[in-house]
């Protein structure tokens, strides 16, 4: 039997966007074993989730704390969980996932020696590595963050495992629960219909206006037997008192159900469960709602991007404002918060009806885009614009790189289609080739001068340290001219990082991983200017990315 390990320490929505992931990986090894490493805030959260089979639970947010703030050392707080990993050793994991981002993950996948790593670990002395292909797109695409097309969700199960059948977010709800939730919408009143608001976030500038969920909540209880479970936590009461207001200064009719702060993880399974639509920020419970067949509609604003973390699969939607500066970075302090402005109430409401069942699909007049979940020939999620107008060029190589790092990390050849037109922007990549082969060139001839000088019985070390200097500015040169382009830049972003990625312990070894690194990087970009060339020539593209896969 093959067991599993997977870390994933971080927020109670990453949790559940990590199921699909957990029946990867039975597919791939069917009866397979699997154990998560969480912290100990979300142990209870991670006991629901299917097919694990042990939830391994350690204070990491303790230990960051006592690290900010030098209440110990960090050697001995690196000890305290080397003593609480010990049994893990004698496990003898088979591959080791970590999903989480940061030192204490990376130390802890180390310290268990597994022979296959995914995700962050270290080297030998102590420096930083990524390993898995996907696992190095998943730092990077932040980069061109408008380009991405992969869900989170999809990220975990090829990084994690590999491609294969589609698995949906799946939970299960008890029986004792169901009965507990019918009693608590029971008291409340009794529509034909409960809709779920979350009105609140985690973090304000990734949710909606209180008030317009509220004159949304409004607009569709007028002279419909509709009520709303206002869900959230404590720390959302000011928000859900503030769209509570709204609604009713609007004239709200139907049924409120309070369920803010009072319930636990599974009767808001069972709530959420009961409910027909769920409409909501980015939130944990949006992804619940996933797990549970009900359909949501989230809005998106801030710097909140669908294409990562929207609802997974089909049956669900997304809004999204048409305004140049968003989704924003997640490090912007936002002056205006205009893009919550953009999404107007009734149209919101008008949609809910829509996915309700009850009105035809409505028309926008705001500056919005309206997107439908669903799941790609590559057995992917995706969304589908069916109102509004997507950046051409953004769109355009959105479905290219999705196409062209599906199929180079997987082997295998994408089902999707590809536009039917080149890319806007081809006469100006063109020209910028012609700038890029030279210096890839320039940077290939230099790694490999490194890699003889490194081979030598007595390396010049001024002299080395002197080419290498040139090499790193080449380097940051080729960064900068190919920044704005959206054909080389992702590509230049993931070479980077692959020419400082590296495993080796020897001076030797790591020169041999750089010059390789380099290569790769001076073929990629090889293929990449083909297959444009190709692409604005040929009436066939089926064929566009032969030879592209490695």
């Amino acid at each position: 039997m093959k067991q599993v390990l997977i870390i994933n320490i971080t927020r109670m929505g990453d949790l559940i966007q990590m199921i699909p992931l957990v029946g990867r990986l039975d597919e791939e090894w069917p009866g397979v074993a699997i154990d998560l490493v969480v912290d100990k805030e979300f142990a209870h959260v991670a006991t629901l989730l299917p097919g694990i089979r042990q939830v391994l639970a350690y204070d990491f947010q303790g230990l960051m704390d006592d690290s900010r703030v030098c209440a110990r050392d960090v050697v001995s707080l690196h000890q305290d969980i080397s003593h609480w990993a010990k049994p893990l050793l004698q496990v003898g994991y088979d591959r080791v996932v970590n999903l989480t981002f940061n030192r204490r993950s990376a130390f802890l996948v180390k310290y268990l020696g597994c022979a296959d790593e995914r995700g962050m670990t270290t080297a030998s002395d102590g420096s930083f590595l990524v390993k898995n292909s996907w696992m190095k797109y998943f730092l990077d695409y932040q980069v061109f963050r408008g380009l991405n097309r992969f869900n989170i969700v999809d990220l975990y199960s090829l990084g994690g495992s590999g491609p294969g059948s589609f698995s949906p977010i799946k939970l299960s709800v008890r029986n004792e629960t169901l009965v507990w939730a019918e009693t608590f919408l029971q008291n409340s009143g009794t529509p034909n219909t409960w809709v779920a608001v979350q009105v609140g976030a985690s973090d304000p500038i990734k949710a909606w206006r209180p008030e317009y969920f509220g004159q949304l909540m409004a607009h569709l209880s007028h002279d419909r037997n509709i009520g709303f479970v206002l869900i959230g936590t404590k720390k959302e009461e000011p928000a859900v008192k503030e769209a509570i207001q709204a609604y009713r200064q609007a004239g709200g009719q139907g049924a409120l159900c309070d369920a803010v702060g009072k319930t636990s993880v599974p009767e808001l399974f069972a709530l959420l469960h009961k409910c027909q639509l769920m409409v909501t920020n980015d939130t944990g419970p949006m992804h619940m709602a996933v797990g549970v067949d009900t359909p949501v509609l989230n809005v998106s604003v801030g710097h909140v991007d669908f294409w990562e973390t929207g609802p997974f699969g089909s049956g669900h939607w997304v809004v999204q404002p048409d305004i140049v500066c968003g989704p924003c970075g997640f490090d912007k302090v936002c002056p205006h918060h205009a893009c919550k402005d953009q999404i107007i109430p009734y149209e919101i409401a008008n949609l809910s009806l829509h996915i309700l069942g009850k009105g035809g699909f409505p028309t926008f007049a705001s500056n919005i885009r309206v997107y439908e979940a669903g799941i790609t020939e590559d057995q992917l999620g995706t969304f589908v614009l069916r109102a509004g107008h997507a950046p051409a060029l953004q769109s355009w190589y959105g479905v290219y790189w999705q196409h062209y790092w599906y199929e180079m990390f997987t082997g295998q050849i994408s089902q999707r289609a590809l536009p039917l037109h080149s890319p806007p922007d081809l006469a100006e990549n063109q020209m910028l080739w012609e700038q890029i082969a030279p210096e890839l060139d320039a940077m290939c001839e230099q790694a490999e001068l490194v890699l003889r000088m490194c081979s030598q019985h007595r390396v010049p070390v001024q002299q080395l340290k002197e080419v290498q200097h040139q090499l790193k500015c080449k380097t940051l040169a080729m960064k900068e001219l190919t920044r704005s382009s959206l054909a080389y830049g992702p590509l230049a972003v993931a070479s980077i990082r692959e020419t400082c990625n590296l495993e080796g312990d020897t001076l030797l070894g790591m020169a041999e991983e750089c010059v390789m690194a380099y290569q790769i990087w001076q073929t990629r970009a090889r293929q990449v200017f083909g297959q444009l060339v190709q692409y604005s020539s040929e009436p066939s593209r089926r064929n566009l990315y032969a030879g592209a896969i490695g």
